[in-house]
């Protein structure tokens, strides 16, 4: 079956009807006529459009035409219709982001944790080496042009990030605080095409030893944004925990 054409044949009104008449049962191609208010020849045309991209089969039976769906056909666009309506994680990300844009709100405050598979050490690097940082520092969709950190008080931080279409997205800051391996405090905060904080955004990452891997906690907070942010505050949280995700991914 060429599922666009028979997606093409069925979306005519009368073919509509006629699928919608056909799934009771089989109609003599009189019967659907009389159904549809139609002339004979006219139905016949549609009968014949609809047999032809594969959705339903005309038995001729001596003098008889009976009319049916091919259920198996109709099976297989049900299938494909299904695989479209399978929910992805960036359906589920994008759901997420919306309701909390339309939620947003000056400020945020914003808790992730994670246990990732991986050594203290390695986590530490992971946030602390921009080579490493460029690696996961990025929600889904995104490439990292450029990452700057260092586990040192007032370093600069630097993220610009692109997306498939081009655009760039800088944000900047320093670092507040360190103790080394356990914990860094940064600013992290979007810029405008002048370089100015939109807001102030700062990140405060903590991990500790759990098990076979390390417990992270990431405690994120914004402050000053005015109306036109609102959306750049909402995407901290599904921003954040995708690269939280990646994390996990890269260091598992």
């Amino acid at each position: 079956m060429d599922l666009q054409q028979a997606l093409a044949a069925i979306g005519e009104p009368t073919r509509f009807r006629i699928l919608t008449l056909l799934a009771s049962g089989p109609r003599t191609v009189g019967e659907v006529a009389a159904e549809l208010g139609a002339l004979q020849p006219q139905t016949t045309k549609h009968l014949q459009v609809l047999e032809a991209v594969g959705v339903i089969v005309v038995e001729r039976l001596g003098r008889r035409r009976l009319a049916r769906l091919d259920r198996d056909a109709l099976r297989e666009l049900a299938e494909w219709l299904g695989a479209l309506a399978s929910a992805t994680a960036d359906d589920d990300a994008l759901q997420r982001y919306a309701a909390a844009v339309r939620s947003a709100g000056a400020t945020a405050d914003i808790l992730l944790e994670r246990t990732v598979a991986a050594s203290p050490e390695a986590v530490w690097r992971a946030w602390t080496d921009p080579v490493e940082a460029a690696r996961w520092w990025a929600p889904r969709h995104f490439a990292v042009v450029r990452a700057s950190v260092a586990a040192r008080a007032g370093a600069a931080v630097e993220l610009v990030l692109r997306e498939g279409d081009g655009a760039e997205y800088a944000s900047a800051g320093l670092v507040r605080s360190v103790e080394a391996g356990r914990r860094i405090v940064f600013e992290l905060s979007p810029l405008d095409e002048a370089g100015r904080p939109f807001f102030e955004v700062v990140v405060d990452a903590g991990l500790e030893p759990s098990g076979d891997g390390t417990a992270l906690r990431v405690h994120i907070t914004a402050a000053g944004a005015d109306a036109a942010a609102a959306a750049m505050v909402a995407g901290l949280e599904p921003g954040w925990s995708q690269q939280l995700d990646r994390l996990e991914e890269l260091l598992g």
